[in-house]
């Protein structure tokens, strides 16, 4: 019998591992001897987004966006992602390069998720190297490996696991989270209001909208089983606990709204009613491989599937391409829809330890709820008609993830009990060689375009230091093509949030992209760009512009020429004034006299 201080040292030692073998798995699998420190791992789309949160944690980007009407954005952003924030300040504290943070924030979120799921995977009982295991195959889960190459933010999902914890802790604890005097006595009741805070920062409000929706079918359930409304209690309490902490996250975009002054980089945008179904979760990508589940000629195969879907279906197939479940995790998922046909009296909370039938037997109730809540024409999509701010139901991959590897690891767990000597060897070896399989085919889903990405920063660095010097000092930027914030989509070869490249490279200059939507700013913005180009520059000089930023990827390539040259004759400059980035497509048009 191993004493408290031989545990301790144990569980140390395991985790150290844990976090050794995320780290050499990033090093191998994402081939980190090819990044650049000071170069952000991804340059376009969301991933650019996200570089530019990074400078807006600092102050240094959003000053800089929506003008010349600007009126202190950054006031009215909200914080529904406040993980980040601390996580950005606190490494702003030693250094305010933003490769450095950003690869930082990126190449972090494994290791968060893996100790999340090992801790969760032990309060449940499991044994510390099936936690290990499980917990590295959380970790980095394809979902996982998907979403770091742009929303970052939805990668970090380390609270779904307490999410799992808090839904089993309300069945199977009747003393947890209920109002009385001895509540805070009750140490768990401690644990899950800091695991609510986190809940509420985590996930820009998909993760705590879907936890509180499970609490929910856990009430439901306790509710129906024992007949009586105060069953639920302890699940409705937590809901309000979530809801409580995610109130001050939101109120200063609330205010914003009411005050009709929107917000750069964050709020103000139109969502249509149907993108809770174009958007929601496909059984198909949770089951099928895009690595062919390791063999080569099973993955072409898949290759050209998703082509064909991707082509005809167009956009019903999107981001839930993301949520492949892994060879465990496809057991998992399997294994709870059987449970669905077999009834079973269902005791928790009612014995004396928390029975493997009993969990899975919620387990199976919460991910058939997952599936009809977020799948395709599914209850979403009604429910979007009303809450428009929710429509990614795909994104409820991690939590069916979390179901199907925590089914199997209970599963493991009673079976390795159960058995002893020779049987338990095997029993092992299986286990052992199923989860090591599951890790190796999970993997080659994160991989960014290196060189290519670091040549464009360079580039854009050296064209904005000209820019900068050819313009002076808080000199205002006309921003071309216009572009709306944010989600704008794409236009033409210009991908959304491409016209942060100027701002994210200057700290002097100003410019018009960036206005919350619907804005003075905005409006300004909108109608300037669609006049003539004399007329253009005229109101461009009345509002004391000092040149204009032009993409050309966001003109048609027949045309890109013919702008740049009749706004270049409209601004009273020569084609010699004009400065071009190394790629030739962004350009800075001074103002000359009129």
């Amino acid at each position: 019998m191993l004493t408290k201080k031989q545990n301790l040292t144990r569980e140390i030692l395991t985790v150290i591992l844990l976090l050794a073998a995320v780290a050499a798995t990033e090093y191998w699998f994402f081939q980190l001897w090819r990044l650049d420190w000071h170069v952000p791992m991804f340059y376009g789309g969301d991933g650019i987004y996200w570089v530019g949160q990074v400078q807006r944690s600092y102050g240094e980007l959003s000053g800089s966006l929506g003008w010349p009407f600007y009126e202190v954005a950054g006031r009215y952003d909200p914080n529904y992602d406040l993980i980040y924030d601390i996580f950005v300040w606190l490494v702003g504290l030693f250094t305010k390069d933003t490769g450095t943070v950003f690869n930082l924030y990126v190449l972090v979120i494994p290791f968060a998720n893996a100790l999340a799921g090992y801790a969760v995977f032990r309060t449940v009982g499991l044994r510390r190297w099936l936690s290990f295991a499980f917990g590295l195959t959380f970790g980095l889960t394809p979902y996982v490996q998907q979403r770091m190459a742009g929303h970052m933010m939805l990668a970090a999902c380390e609270f779904v696991p307490f999410s799992v914890l808090l839904c089993l802790w309300c069945a199977e604890d009747e003393q947890f989270n209920r109002p009385g005097r001895a509540f805070f006595k009750n140490k768990r009741n401690w644990l899950a209001l800091a695991m609510a805070w986190g809940i509420a920062n985590n996930g820009a409000a998909y993760y705590p909208y879907f936890t509180c929706f499970f609490l929910c079918v856990t009430a439901l359930c306790l509710i129906l089983r024992d007949r009586r409304w105060r069953a639920g209690t302890s699940c409705v309490v937590t809901i309000a606990e979530i809801v409580a902490w995610m109130i001050p996250d939101f109120f200063p975009m609330v205010l914003g709204i009411l005050n009709g002054q929107g917000s750069t980089l964050t709020n103000g945008v139109y969502r249509s009613p149907v993108g809770a179904d174009i958007y929601s979760l496909r059984i198909s990508s949770l089951l099928l491989s895009p690595n062919g589940f390791g063999l080569q000629k099973l993955a072409n195969w898949m290759g050209r599937y998703f082509h064909v879907l991707a082509t005809d279906e167009g956009p019903m197939y999107n981001e839930n391409a993301y949520g492949y479940l892994g060879i465990v995790g496809i057991f998992g998922f399997l294994a709870l829809l059987l449970m669905l046909l077999h009834s079973r009296d269902w005791k928790a909370g009612r014995t004396e330890r928390p029975e493997l039938g009993d969990r899975l037997w919620l387990l199976s109730r919460l991910n058939v709820m997952a599936l009809l809540l977020a799948t395709i024409a599914g209850f979403g999509g009604i429910i979007g008609i009303f809450v428009r701010f929710i429509r990614g139901y795909n994104r409820i991959s991690p939590y069916i993830a979390f179901f199907a590897l925590l089914a199997v690891g209970l599963a493991l767990e009673k079976q390795l009990t159960r058995y002893t000597g020779r049987s338990r060897k095997a029993l092992a070896a299986v286990a052992i060689l199923l989860l090591g399989c599951g890790y190796w085919e999970q993997q080659g889903f994160f991989r960014p375009e290196y060189e290519e990405i670091q040549d464009k920063w360079y580039q854009d660095a050296a064209f904005m230091n000209e820019v900068e010097a050819a313009a002076g000092d808080g000199a205002m930027l006309f921003t071309l093509p216009y572009m709306k914030n944010f989600e704008n989509g794409s236009l033409n070869n210009m991908w959304d949030y491409t016209l942060l490249r100027g701002p994210l490279h200057s700290k002097t200059l100003k410019f018009t992209y960036g206005a919350g939507y619907g804005t003075k700013n905005d409006l300004w913005y909108r109608e300037t760009s669609e006049l003539e180009p004399d007329a253009m520059v005229a109101e461009l000089r009345t509002q004391g512009m000092t040149g204009i930023y032009l993409d050309l990827d966001g003109y048609p390539e027949d045309e890109q020429q013919s702008t740049l040259a009749a706004l270049t004759e409209a601004a009273g400059c020569g084609p010699e004034d004009v400065i071009h980035s190394g790629s030739g497509l962004l350009c800075y048009i001074p103002l000359g006299q009129e």
